[in-house]
Order: structure tokens, then C-alpha cells, then sequence
């Protein structure tokens, strides 16, 4: 007698998977294959649970400050020392472990203070981009969806952010609502929007086109169902990569105002940039001989920025369907 119940058992179809679950698995395998790739993500990884635990509980990484202050700096606030006071890198220092690194023009211990820096910078770095580029693509998306005059009038208004380079423009923001770090996110976030706003102009054009969003037009769903069902998740693709690109590249320019001397930066708040000039002052330190001040957090913001490329090169080969052909 045959056991029929065995039988439909044998035969049964293996279970289906989503494609969108299948094709996340296809762009990780790929993605795990590119050694760079992967040496750029973990790097990038560690450097965010730095950040994270330091926001969360400073005291796992020796590092006892608050949201503000940094309790941690040997004798309560900074102040501006000597040179003959720094104490240079040491593997046997006589302040413990925090000063392995040395310290740095207002006395701060080099190693917690680039920890402790990571929540600024990153953080802040997170707000423009996520803010920011979400701003971008919503329009960017909108303008390449509607066509016609929509599209003219919010192509124009990013041509005019796109003709003035935006480091100028953001200098001009600092000088209007002052010249604290707090002023350069809000100028970063209200002109970063138009690197998204184009790329996802681009490529909403084209996903218009396809036969699933005309299909769904012709069923009757409305344009701003169109946009934000059928064209916005199929468009994000090279945001993702744009995104892990600008996230180094904000750190860069905070970095780079800081060295211009644009931005006041507060003493008792650690910004790998306000870090690596030393309040203006890390250039005549290191002509000094003075070199761990400016070149040891200098090579920290390196490996973060090299990193997060490689990582963001990955993402670009894994995610353009020419490339994983």
C-alpha cells in the first residue's frame, strides 16, 4: 500500500522566496566577494560603534563626558598650554592608557578625544546626509515623475544651488547664522539636497518608462501612489552609494572649515577637525616639531575616509545590474 501522505511529502514544491529577499542575498554574496569592499565596511562598522557606544555609555570606552563637556580633561577645562607641557606619545605613559597617544594643544588626551570626536562628526555627518538627501530625493523623484513645468521650475532652483560651489555657499551660511559647527549642519543640510535632487531625477525618467508603472497607471492608481510605491524604492540604488560617499566627504569639509579657520570651535567638544589645526594653531605646532597633535588624528579621519570609499566602491559594483552581469 503506498503512503500517500509520504508521497505529496516527496513531491511538495520547495517554499518561495520573495524576490526582493532573493535579490538582498544575491547583493550580499556579491558584496562579501570584493576584499576591499568588505576591509572598507568593517573599518567603517568599527568606527560606528565607536561612535555609538560613546553616545550611549561613554564610560566603556574610559571615556566620562556628557553630551557637552568633556569631565575627562586633566584639570576640568581646557586651557592653552605651553609647548614644553604636551606630552608626546608613549607606550608606557605616566597618565595611564588615555594618554598613550599624547596630548594635544589644550591638553587633551589625543586617544579618548578622537573617540569621543566620532559621535560629533558621524553624527552630524548622519543628520546632512539622511536629512538632507532625503529632501533631494523626494523632489528629485517628483520633478522626474510629473515632467513638464513642475519639473522646469525644480531643475532650475538646483541649477541655481549647483552654480555656486558649495563650500562658498556654505561659508556664506556660516557668516549669516555664525560661525559654530551647530551653523554648518544647517548649511550642509539646506545645500546638499541637489546632488539626490539630480541623481534621482535621472533615474526616475527612465523608471517611469517600465512596463509595471505603466501598467499601474493604466490601472488607475494615482501619481502620488506612482511615485512613492512604484518609482521611489526602484531609484534608490545609487542613493545608497552616494549616501556612504558623502559620509566621508562631510567629515571632510568640517575638517576643512576648521582649517580655514571659519569655524570657532569649542575646546571642551572634540571634532577631528578642531583637532588635527588645534584652534588654528596645529600648523606652527607641527613646523615646531610638534607632530602627534595634528598627524594622529589626521591619520584617524584618513583610514575613516579611505574606508568608507572602498565600502561605497563595493556598493556601486554590487548594485549597478551592468557590473553584476
Amino acid at each position: 500500500m503506498v503512503d500517500v501522505d509520504a508521497f505529496k511529502t516527496e513531491i511538495a514544491p520547495p517554499r518561495k522566496i520573495h524576490p526582493k529577499v532573493e535579490e538582498m542575498k544575491t547583493t550580499g554574496k556579491l558584496f562579501l566577494t570584493n576584499k576591499l569592499a568588505l576591509v572598507g565596511f568593517t573599518i567603517t562598522s568599527f568606527y560606528f560603534i565607536l561612535a555609538i557606544l560613546d553616545a550611549i555609555y561613554p564610560q566603556y570606552l574610559g571615556v566620562a563626558n556628557d553630551s557637552t563637556y568633556l569631565s575627562w580633561v586633566p584639570g576640568g577645562t581646557p586651557t592653552t598650554i605651553q609647548p614644553s607641557q604636551l606630552l608626546s606619545p608613549s607606550l608606557t605613559p605616566a597618565g595611564g592608557w588615555m594618554f598613550i597617544l599624547g596630548t594635544t594643544f589644550y591638553n587633551m588626551p589625543i586617544f579618548p578625544a578622537m573617540l569621543a570626536a566620532l559621535k560629533f562628526d558621524l553624527g552630524y555627518s548622519l543628520a546632512i546626509v539622511m536629512i538632507g538627501g532625503g529632501i533631494g530625493v523626494v523632489i528629485g523623484v517628483i520633478s522626474g515623475y510629473m515632467g513638464g513645468i513642475v519639473d522646469e521650475v525644480m531643475m532650475r532652483v538646483t541649477d541655481i544651488f549647483f552654480s555656486v560651489p558649495f563650500l562658498v555657499l556654505a561659508i556664506a551660511f556660516l557668516f549669516v547664522f555664525g560661525h559654530v559647527l551647530s551653523s554648518v549642519v544647517y548649511a550642509l543640510i539646506i545645500i546638499w539636497w541637489p546632488i539626490y535632487a539630480r541623481l534621482t531625477r535621472g533615474q526616475a525618467l527612465s523608471t517611469k518608462a517600465m512596463n509595471y508603472v505603466e501598467s499601474a497607471r493604466a490601472a488607475g492608481s494615482s501619481k502620488l501612489r506612482n511615485i512613492f510605491v512604484h518609482v521611489l524604492p526602484n531609484v534608490l540604488s545609487p542613493v545608497y552609494v552616494q549616501f556612504s560617499l558623502d559620509l566621508g566627504t562631510i567629515v571632510l569639509i568640517f575638517s576643512t572649515l576648521d582649517f580655514l579657520g571659519i569655524v570657532n570651535g569649542n575646546p571642551n567638544v572634540p571634532e577631528l577637525g578642531s583637532l588635527i589645526v588645534a584652534q588654528g594653531n596645529g600648523l606652527s605646532w607641527l613646523i615646531a616639531g610638534y607632530w602627534w597633535p595634528a598627524i594622529i588624528p589626521g591619520i584617524f579621519l584618513l583610514i575613516f575616509t579611505i574606508s568608507i570609499n572602498l565600502m561605497g566602491d563595493g556598493l556601486r559594483d554590487v548594485l549597478d545590474p551592468k557590473l553584476r552581469r
